[in-house]
């Protein structure tokens, strides 16, 4: 923006000066007429050139504004994203914890029946010989 200005003024004056000259050729009757056409001539040509780096310049400005909104959003979009990763951290952290109680139950629930394995196996180690008495009378 501020070189737009500046170049805005840069223009104007350039412009004033050419100006000023063509005055003088008119003014004082000193200038032939091909100095004066001369002048005109470039006069013009200062004031093609000055649109057209006027041209540039804003431009220039339009894609900053286009890169700036295509920056902001991409700023948005990478704000949701951390979001959506933070959430999807704490959800794994939730189902780790739910894991880690589900090992825990599982192993609780191993020692039991092996527990009730080992109970089992003591009392059909008692009952053995009473089974075996019955099928001997």
């Amino acid at each position: 923006m501020n070189e737009i200005a500046d170049l805005e003024g840069r223009i104007s004056a350039a412009m004033a000066r050419i100006a000023t000259a063509v005055e003088r050729f008119e003014g004082d009757g000193t200038g032939s007429a091909d100095a004066l056409d001369h002048a005109r001539r470039a006069a013009e040509t200062a004031e093609a050139e000055a649109r057209a780096a006027l041209a540039r310049a804003e431009s220039a400005e339009a894609e900053v504004a286009r890169l700036t909104q295509a920056l902001e959003a991409e700023s948005d979009a990478g704000g949701q994203l951390r979001e959506r990763v933070g959430t999807l951290k704490s959800m794994k952290e939730r189902q780790q914890e739910r894991i880690a109680e589900l090992e825990a139950e599982l192993k609780a629930i191993a020692g039991l029946r092996t527990a009730d394995r080992e109970e089992l196996d003591g009392l059909i180690s008692s009952l053995a010989p009473l089974v075996e008495g019955q099928s001997d009378a």
